[in-house]
């Protein structure tokens, strides 16, 4: 359905009190909306029609000092719900002027509570396959080199470099085990493991799976990008002590899932004998 762009007068009502701050003619504070916009700039004028129409709006609010002062609301409900509030609310306002699409089946892989923006961006543009990995560069017509940069085979795609890839598949490898049996081949195979049974029944188990493949991605891209720009390499199992290093410092900050629940680090360190294989 087709959403017209809403303008700023359309999320704000005013209260007439005193009178001194609202403006007559700008402001939304009669049921018949701006009157500018009824009347147009010339108003009323000596039409008798107009003045039959705007008259009973008047008679009922006439500004007093003993009505306090002018009271502006913002609008904090959809487009259906013609509720206004005292206080202004960003997520209402922006929920009211974004465009809505449909939910994606990864959006809670991506941005969750918990989330790191740097991880969560990079993973995002993974997701999506908009990171400009060598397969991209070369359909823009950039003469690079075609092969992984990890590995030095295959060809350097967002499903080869993240996932495919020897260098990928042993630091996924290393934490097999601990929240899934076998490493991920794709970003969906991230969500099918999050939605097993025993994953949803521990509380927090979620949230560390979600940010050890954000970690995980963000890392593989950082050493992918180092190596093309810095001319330094890192090993396989300096990447996996990154990772290990990186989910510590995220997972030791956050509060436990529930009261009287294991926390997140100790949940990530625990979790090869929480899981089943």
């Amino acid at each position: 359905m087709l959403q017209l762009k809403p303008k700023l007068n359309d999320l704000m009502r005013c209260n007439v009190g005193d009178g001194k701050t609202a403006s007559f003619w700008y402001d939304w504070w009669t049921d018949l909306g701006l009157l500018i916009s009824v009347f147009g700039a010339r108003g009323p004028g000596i039409y008798k029609s107009r003045y039959i129409l705007l008259s009973p709006r008047l008679q009922p609010m006439p500004p007093s000092d003993s009505r306090g002062k002018d009271v502006f609301l913002w609008r904090n409900g959809d487009w259906a719900d013609w509720s206004f509030s005292k206080k202004f609310s960003s997520k209402a306002t922006w929920n009211l002027l974004r465009q809505r699409s449909p939910v994606v089946p990864w959006c809670n892989l991506v941005w969750f509570k918990e989330a790191v923006p740097r991880f969560s961006f990079v993973s995002w543009m993974t997701v999506l396959a908009r990171l400009p990995t060598r397969d991209r560069l070369i359909s823009w017509g950039m003469t690079v080199p075609a092969a992984c940069t990890l590995c030095s085979s295959g060809l350097e795609s967002h499903a080869h470099l993240f996932f495919n890839c020897t260098f990928s598949s042993a630091v996924w490898s290393h934490f097999a085990g601990w929240m899934f049996s076998t490493p991920p081949v794709s970003p969906d195979s991230v969500i099918t493991i999050i939605d097993r049974p025993y994953i949803a029944s521990c509380p927090g188990a979620a949230t560390v799976i979600k940010l050890l493949a954000q970690v995980i991605v963000y890392c593989l891209w950082c050493e992918r990008n180092h190596r093309i720009f810095r001319q330094v390499s890192s090993t396989e199992a300096a990447i996996i002590s990154r990772v290990g290093r990186l989910m510590g410092d995220c997972l030791l900050s956050l509060p436990p899932p529930r009261e009287g629940s294991a926390s997140y680090l100790l949940l990530f360190l625990s979790s090869r004998s929480l899981f089943p294989p």
